[in-house]
């Protein structure tokens, strides 16, 4: 009868493995192995984790995007990280690169290495895994509020 359980376990793999292989996403990690079963993460899970306290840093505007198509899409859709964060999961650890834009004024090195901190802080607390490497690319930098025309003449 355990044999069955066996035969069950190596199904839902397999059915994980090709779900992952059609729908082009990352495949999931396992944590050891529990007396109840597996514990498993999906990339997903990390990459909210990363987007929610990565955005809470001051100096941070938003996540890059690709493109103007890609930014547009990122607006609409819910899911919006995959062209401006990857995640690799290694057996023993994680390693995060993050494509951000910074506000304009804000000493960059410090806002990066604030990141960093956090998102290393926040993963691993949160799964449990050694967070390795976070890089983080400053794609560009802007206003915190757009200025309008006009706006600058008169102000002083």
């Amino acid at each position: 009868m355990n044999g069955g359980r066996m035969v069950d376990a190596q199904r839902l793999e397999d059915a994980e493995r090709l779900r992952s292989q059609v729908l082009g996403t990352h495949d999931l990690f396992m944590d050891e192995e529990a007396e109840g079963g597996a514990i498993k993460i999906s990339e997903n899970v990390i990459a909210a984790v990363v987007r929610k306290y990565t955005l809470e840093v001051d100096g941070v505007v938003r996540f890059a995007s690709g493109s103007i198509v890609g930014g547009i899409a990122g607006m609409i859709a819910k899911r919006s990280y995959e062209s401006s964060m990857v995640i690799d999961l290694d057996e023993d650890a994680v390693n995060i690169s993050i494509t951000l834009v910074f506000r304009f004024g804000v000493r960059i090195p410090d806002v990066a290495q604030a990141v960093q901190e956090v998102v290393r802080l926040r993963v691993e607390e949160f799964t449990g895994k050694h967070v390795s490497r976070v890089n983080v690319l400053v794609h560009d930098l802007e206003d915190a509020s757009p200025s309008r025309k006009g706006d600058d003449v008169g102000a002083r």
